[in-house]
């Protein structure tokens, strides 16, 4: 049996929402944010890493207690940067879960799902990731063995399928996987997705 790795949740939350009235990460849905939905969502794990970089300062004091906030100055690189600025704030030996904090429809059940996945892989597998209808999305889960082929990366896209044979793959039954929002159209799109789940 191999020893369950500690699991720490990475939401990526410092690209720039400039087509949004506000930051993503303060995006409301209901009386939440999305930022508070997805450090909720993650909460069985333990301490979040929520990584900042455009609009921080808005952002900071609206961050919950509950999460560890990473400032990534370099925001502007693209998601791989805030991905290695919390990854420098991790122990070597820890799991990571990515999570983009646009994606405000995965429910804690999916963040669920995940995990017993990963917990229950085989040995040859390192990553799980979601699938819906033949398309894949987030959250990803990575072991630690990993880790080292995010900073050599163009992406993470690319250390993620390097080695197809090391994912497995957790069929869902939902498409918040890949339901994101960008643009004001697609955040209404995601509210009213969001209202009639409720």
């Amino acid at each position: 049996m191999r020893k369950p790795e500690q699991i720490i949740p990475i939401i990526l939350a410092a690209g720039s929402s400039q087509a949004l009235p506000f930051p993503k990460a303060l995006a409301p849905f209901g009386s939440k944010t999305a930022l508070e939905m997805a450090v909720e969502n993650c909460s069985f794990l333990g301490r979040s890493l929520a990584v900042l970089g455009s609009d921080a300062e808005r952002i900071l004091p609206n961050v919950p207690k509950s999460a560890q906030v990473v400032m990534n100055r370099r925001w502007r690189e693209g998601q791989l940067s805030s991905l290695l600025a919390a990854l420098e704030n991790l122990g070597s030996d820890a799991a990571f879960l990515i999570y983009p904090v646009d994606h405000a429809l995965i429910k804690r059940n999916t963040v669920e799902q995940l995990v017993r996945a990963f917990r229950a892989r085989s040995a040859s597998q390192e990553i799980v990731m979601p699938r819906h209808k033949g398309a894949y999305g987030h959250p990803v889960i990575v072991s630690a063995a990993v880790r080292p082929e995010f900073f050599t990366a163009q992406t993470a896209r690319e250390a993620i399928y390097r080695v197809p044979e090391r994912i497995r793959v957790l069929n869902v039954r939902t498409n918040s996987i890949f339901e994101d929002f960008h643009t004001p159209e697609s955040y209404e799109k995601c509210l009213r997705k969001f209202r009639a789940q409720k």
